[in-house]
C-alpha cells in the first residue's frame, strides 16, 4: 500500500512538473504583449536641427525610431544613422509613415547649425534634437539614458552613451529595442511590427 502511494504521489509530482513546464514556455513563446513595459520619456520643449521647437508630440502620430547619440562619435552614431535610413529604406516606409529621431547628449558641441551639417550629409529623414543643455539631459534622463563625458587630453572629450534605438508605437510608446549591431532583417521585422 505505502508502495503504490509512492508512485502514486511520484507520478503527480512528475506529472504536475511537466504541466508546469509545458506552461512556462507557452508563456515565453506566445507573448502577446510588448518585451519592453516601462513607462518611458517626459514633456518636453527643444528644438530641431532648423531650430524650430519640438515636444513629445513629435512621437505621437506615428511609428518612430529614438537614437540618442552625439555629432563627435566617431563609429556608433553615424553607423547607426546609417542603418536606420536603410532599414526605412528597404522597407519601403516614408518619413511620413515612420518618425526618425536622433536626440544629441552632448548639446554643448551638438549646436542647431552643427547638428543639421552633420545629419544633412547623413540622411534627410532623420530630424535631430537639441537644445539648451539642462533641458536635453532632463529628456535623456526621463528615457533612462546611459551617457557620461570621457576626458581625452587637451579639453577635448568622447562620451559612453546608450547605442540601441528605441522603436515607437504610434503612441510614442516603447514597443521594442534595436541593439547596436543587430542583425538588419531583425531590426526591421522589430520596425515592420509596428507599422501592422
Amino acid at each position: 500500500m505505502i508502495r503504490t502511494r509512492t508512485i502514486l504521489f511520484a507520478a503527480l509530482v512528475a506529472l504536475l512538473a511537466l504541466a508546469a513546464g509545458v506552461a512556462l514556455r507557452l508563456l515565453l513563446t506566445d507573448r502577446a504583449t510588448p518585451v519592453v513595459a516601462t513607462e518611458l520619456g517626459a514633456p518636453f520643449e527643444l528644438v530641431d536641427q532648423s531650430g524650430a521647437s519640438i515636444t513629445e508630440a513629435a512621437f505621437t502620430g506615428r511609428p518612430s525610431l529614438l537614437f540618442f547619440g552625439f555629432t563627435h562619435c566617431p563609429e556608433v552614431c553615424p553607423t547607426t544613422i546609417y542603418e536606420m535610413d536603410a532599414w526605412l529604406d528597404d522597407l519601403g516606409a516614408t518619413p511620413e509613415e515612420v518618425g526618425t529621431f536622433f536626440v544629441t547628449v552632448d548639446p554643448e558641441r551638438d549646436t542647431v547649425e552643427y547638428l543639421q551639417n552633420y545629419l544633412a550629409s547623413q540622411s534627410d529623414r532623420i530630424t535631430g534634437i537639441t537644445g539648451e543643455p539642462e533641458a536635453v539631459w532632463d529628456m535623456a534622463r526621463s528615457w533612462r539614458i546611459y551617457w557620461q563625458k570621457r576626458p581625452l587630453g587637451d579639453g577635448d572629450y568622447t562620451l559612453d552613451h546608450f547605442a540601441s534605438v528605441f522603436v515607437l508605437d504610434e503612441a510614442g510608446r516603447v514597443s521594442d529595442l534595436i541593439a547596436y549591431g543587430a542583425d538588419a532583417e531583425e531590426a526591421k521585422a522589430k520596425i515592420a511590427k509596428v507599422l501592422r
